[in-house]
């Protein structure tokens, strides 16, 4: 059998079908949030944020980037730029 990590998997998900996890226990405050929108918005995506399908809903739930995620929410100009997909 041939396994192949999802490290080199990554995939473009249009944001409407990704959602978070209901167990996130990591809270950041609104200057560090700041920061790591400014540094998307200089440097790009830098780390992918790990998800899972869930087939029968057709979404995915994020496992690891939720902080990146909520960037991608709220932040017009990254999203754009990233036409919406993350």
């Amino acid at each position: 059998m041939t396994y192949k990590s999802p490290v080199y998997a990554v995939q473009s998900i249009p944001l409407e079908k990704i959602r978070a996890n209901a167990y996130n226990p990591n809270a950041v405050a609104p200057p560090e949030m700041k920061l790591l929108e400014l540094s998307i918005w200089e440097d790009g995506f830098t780390m992918p944020v790990v998800c899972y399908y869930i087939a029968d809903q057709d979404v995915y739930e994020i496992v690891d980037g939720y902080h990146r995620y909520t960037v991608m929410l709220t932040s017009e100009r990254i999203r754009t730029r990233e036409g919406g997909a993350l």
